[in-house]
Order: structure tokens, then sequence, then C-alpha cells
């Protein structure tokens, strides 16, 4: 009886094996012609329309699958495979085209749910994150409000930005958006277009704004408090009024910027360019000027101003300084 056992045992073990082997097999070709195949086809592919998309993935997997061949990658796995890959990518296009839908809604509620299915096609497609971040910005732009507070759906697609940061090396496009009151503190947002944006009473507090582009925006009573701007762009905004304390503005161009009573206490301007800025009642207490350009500035109503600050700044004959700054 025992040896009777034994070539059963021996049997289920082989059994066993195969059925790792075959799992195995199949984990292979899934990676290959799944992850592997879009990371063969790159960013560009992942931006292409869905027909096209396919078409290509289609290629780049059927070469993937004629190198395996020599090596006894059997046709049903890759038949398996290939069917489940199929699949997934249909799911994915009836996903986008079903938040497509929502979005172009005459209801806000139903776009807010567009986008949060957006935010899971994000979570769940890796290789889509890019077309996903590009959509939620074509929103914003075209559904901005004027009002605060900001619209339902255009909120929970702010959100949607605040929480799923775009993949390296994509640009968000906000250009002439109009988001007033939008709630965007701690977001990473550099490189970000932000051009002729209307962002009156914005939070962007403690945000990454490397980079950005803020020229000819309007940022008056924005919240930029400890707000990274390195070489940022700010050239002709309004910064009225607006609170920059302890941002770090290092290299950023500030060329012709109203800053009228604008808070840059402590913040870090070294390097900056303020050629033309308005500075009138701003409070710069603690600021750093080292290298900044101040060629056409009048600092004569600035406040918190000392002599220590200005050692090191580029001024000429149109720099406009106090009368007696106070000592540092």
């Amino acid at each position: 009886m025992r040896g009777a056992r034994l070539p059963i045992r021996r049997r289920l073990r082989t059994l066993a094996v195969a059925g790792a082997a075959a799992a195995g097999a199949v984990a292979v070709l899934w990676f290959l012609l799944g992850p592997f195949a879009s990371w063969v086809g790159g960013a560009d592919v992942a931006r292409l329309a869905d027909a096209e998309r396919a078409a290509v993935l289609s290629g780049i997997r059927g070469q993937i699958a004629g190198f395996l061949a020599p090596l006894g990658i059997s046709v049903p796995a890759w038949a398996a495979v290939r069917k489940l890959l199929l699949d997934r990518d249909k799911q994915v296009t009836d996903i986008y085209a079903t938040a497509i839908g929502h979005l172009g809604s005459e209801r806000a509620s139903t776009r807010a749910g567009g986008v949060r299915t957006l935010e899971r096609m994000y979570e769940d497609s890796p290789r889509d994150r890019a077309r996903v971040v590009e959509t939620l910005t074509d929103f914003l732009r075209s559904h901005g409000g004027t009002g605060q507070p900001l619209p339902l759906d255009v909120r929970v697609a702010l959100r949607a930005l605040r929480t799923h940061p775009p993949p390296q090396g994509t640009r968000l496009d906000l250009v002439r958006v109009q988001l007033p009151g939008a709630e965007l503190r701690l977001t990473d947002l550099r490189h970000a277009n932000f051009a002729a944006a209307k962002l009156t009473d914005a939070d962007f507090a403690e945000a990454r704004l490397d980079c950005a582009d803020f020229t000819g925006a309007i940022l008056t009573s924005a919240e930029l408090a400890g707000a990274k701007l390195p070489t940022a762009a700010l050239d002709r905004a309004s910064c009225r009024r607006a609170n920059l304390r302890g941002a770090v503005l290092t290299r950023a161009s500030l060329r012709g910027t109203d800053l009228t009573e604008a808070v840059l206490s402590d913040a870090d301007l070294s390097n900056a360019d303020l050629t033309g800025a308005t500075l009138a009642r701003a409070d710069v207490s603690g600021a750093a000027f080292a290298h900044a350009v101040l060629v056409g500035v009048d600092l004569g109503s600035v406040r918190g101003l000392s002599r220590d600050a200005l050692r090191l700044a580029v001024t000429d004959a149109t720099t406009k300084l106090p009368p007696d700054p106070a000592a540092g």
C-alpha cells in the first residue's frame, strides 16, 4: 500500500512543478508583452489616441513574440496573455470614454463623477497618467470659474491634481485658467504654465513651483507663504497684497511685477531679477536680496528694509532708495 502511494506523490509533485512553471511562463509573458512593451513604446506612444496606441503596441508585442518563439514559448500561452492584454486595453479605453462622457455633462455633480473616474484610471493604469493629467488641465481651462467658491466639479479636479502629480516630464498647461480661491497648497506644480491665469486669493502655500510660469498672471491676495519658486517666471504678474512670507524666489524673474503691499518677509530673493518691479509699501523684513537686480525699483516706501539686505544687491541710478534704511 505504501509503495502504491509513492508514485501518486511523485505525480502530484510533477504536476505542481509543471503548474508553477506554466504560471511563471505566463507571468513572464505578461510582463514582456504588457509593462515592458509599454516601456519600449515610451511616453510618445502613451499620448496617442486609443486606436493608434493599440496598433503600435500590437506591433511591438508581435516583435517580442517573434523573439520568444525560438525559446519554445507555446502558442496557447502567447494567445492567452495577448487576450488578457487586449481585454485590459479595452477596459481602460472604456473607462476613459465614460469619464469623457461625464465631463461633458451639464450637471456639475456628473462632471465631478467623471473626474473621480479619471482618478481611478490614474491609479490603475500608470502608463495613462500623463493623459489623465492632461485631461484634467483641459477640463480646468474650460470650466474654471470667475467667482468664489469654485463649482463642485472644479474643486474635485483641483483635488485630483493635488493628490495625483503629473509624471516626470509632463508640464501642466494652465494658460489663462480662471481659478480664484483655488486650493493648491503643498501641490507639486513644477514647470506648470499659469501664464495670464486669474488666481486671485489662490492658495499655493508651500507648493513646489520650481520653474513655473506665472507671466502676466493675476495673483492678487494669493497665499504663497513658504512656496518654492526658484527660477520661476512672474514677469508683469500682479501680486498685490500677496503673501510670500518665507518663499524661495532664487533666480526668479519678476521684471515689472506688481508687489504693492505684498508680504516678502524672510523671502529668499537671491539672484532674482526685479527690474522695474513695484514694491510700494511691501514688507521686506528679513528678506535676502544678495545679487538681486533692483534696477528701476522704487524702494522709498518699503517696510523693514536694512542696509545689510542691499549690500550685495545690484542697483543703479534708477534705483530709488529710502532716505535712511534702518541699520541691519
